[in-house]
């Protein structure tokens, strides 16, 4: 821990110097990312395609009653 003129001590630096080991690498951070995002985009897509194919459905039945 790195000391001052007036032997105080820089907390924010000895946490950074624990913290920093423990921390994944910047490469895998952003796969990760990108990866949610992905992910997010197929979920979205996905929900989206559902919604629209379960509004045309029922828009297909409206001209035909009995069936």
């Amino acid at each position: 821990m790195d000391r001052d003129d007036s032997g105080a001590v820089d907390w924010d630096a000895a946490f950074e110097a624990i913290v920093a080991p423990l921390r994944p690498s910047r490469t895998r951070r952003a796969v990760r990312a990108t990866g949610q995002a992905v992910l997010a985009g197929v979920l979205m897509a996905t929900s989206w395609w559902l919604l629209l194919h379960l509004m045309a459905s029922q828009m297909q039945g409206l001209g035909h009653p009995w069936r």
